[in-house]
């Protein structure tokens, strides 16, 4: 008997049961779907993560100052304790490379009749640098802008589309509290970063930023910039030691400053990105192994019901490898069915949860052969003891059967 008529009958089989079959199946197809669609929501994520750290730019260490309690007890967004002096000190460090000045602040934007509420940001050219903006339209802010005080604008793709619907922004006005802002750019998107929409900004010089709108000397943050990884944690401490120094903290005193590394914070989304992968395999891998035995189980139903068929077949001369190959192709078929169809449900669930959710995912070729030859090879696994029980059924025993 030829591989295509094991085939044959085992469809013939199947068919026969094909609800059954179907019911069987399931395991499969839920194991395989799962797989399909988890790995390319992982794999969206770890994509995602690689992407925040090429968009944000290497190497950063975020450096804030906390709020200064004002004699009434209160606190404003720009009674900050950073100082130019103290960022001038931190550039001065033998490993920094940058030092990028930062005063951000939620406001209302308005155009005409159009308004949106954005993270307004005051930045230094060396900021935008640092994290690697590019425009979208028009062109960024420059050194220039900052040093002669321009008020001048450049949006995220959102607060422009909101207020211009897709007109072009560069040339345009805007107008925060009292005053008019020349839209210069728009700049590139650039995605979210864990729950901040960082394409809902707009960014102003920090000079201007500081004068007309947040008031003081004081500096909100800054971002600084270190030649290597290796080099992050140890300048992390250089500074805490200068502004320790600096602000005259003591060690029983609480400081008014903190620094974090940008890339732990990445890091660590990752490792939470990997974990659920793991996961994401170990639920895979139980709802195969569960469908593997319902299909072992049914397998084992099936050559109790056909017990006499075996018997005669094999009084008519049929080898016990041929008993055992057609049992092990209808698993097979079951597995091979099962795994095709879980692939295309993956598929459309992964698509879903995209257009649905708005996560990223990644759908790769051998994520998808990884899960439909998992089927497979639990096919073989569980198929095997059932297609060996059939073979090894004495002709006699099996035709007194009933």
């Amino acid at each position: 008997m030829s591989g295509l008529e094991h085939v044959l009958l085992a469809l013939q089989a199947l068919r026969a049961n094909w609800l059954r079959g179907l019911l069987t199946a399931l395991g499969i197809i839920i194991g395989v779907a799962s797989l399909v669609a988890l790995t390319a929501i992982s794999a969206g994520a770890q994509e995602g993560v690689a992407s925040d750290l090429r968009r944000l730019g290497p190497n950063i260490i975020l450096l804030d100052g906390e709020f200064v309690t004002l004699p009434n007890g209160q606190m404003t967004a720009t009674d900050r304790t950073l100082t130019r002096g103290d960022l001038a000190a931190v550039a001065q460090l033998p490993a920094v490379t940058a030092v990028g000045r930062r005063q951000l602040v939620e406001m209302t934007v308005s155009s005409g009749r159009r308004q949106t509420t954005t993270i307004l940001t005051g930045i230094d050219e060396t900021f935008q640098r640092m994290h690697n903006y590019a425009a979208a339209q028009g062109r960024l802010l420059t050194a220039a802008d900052d040093r002669e005080g321009r008020e001048v604008i450049v949006l995220g793709s959102k607060p422009a589309q909101r207020m211009f619907k897709g007109a072009p922004a560069v040339g345009r006005t805007v107008r925060i509290l009292s005053r008019e802002f020349t839209v210069i750019g728009v700049y590139s998107t650039k995605g979210n970063l864990g729950p901040d929409d960082l394409d809902n900004q707009a960014l102003v010089p920090i000079t201007v930023a500081k004068r007309v709108l947040f008031g003081g000397e004081a500096i909100q943050g800054a971002d600084v910039q270190v030649r290597t990884q290796a080099q992050v944690v140890p300048t992390m401490d250089e500074i805490d030691a200068l502004m320790a120094e600096r602000h005259k903290i003591t060690s029983g005193s609480g400081e008014d400053f903190s620094t974090e590394d940008q890339t732990q914070i990445i890091t660590a989304a990752a490792a939470a990105t990997s974990t659920f992968k793991t996961l994401t395999l170990a639920l895979g891998a139980i709802a195969l192994v569960v469908g593997g035995i319902g299909i072992m189980n049914i397998m084992l139903v099936s050559v109790t019901e056909r017990t006499r068929e075996i018997g005669i077949r094999k009084a008519l001369g049929a080898e016990p490898s041929r008993i055992q190959a057609q049992f092990l192709v209808e698993a097979l078929a079951l597995c091979v069915g099962g795994g095709l169809a879980g692939v295309g449900i993956g598929l459309v669930a992964a698509r879903m949860v995209a257009k649905l959710a708005g996560w990223p995912t990644l759908i790769s070729p051998p994520s998808l052969i990884i899960a439909f030859v998992s089927s497979v090879v639990v096919g073989l696994f569980f198929g095997y003891y059932p297609a060996r029980r059939a073979a090894r059924l004495p002709p006699a025993v099996a035709m007194r059967y009933d």
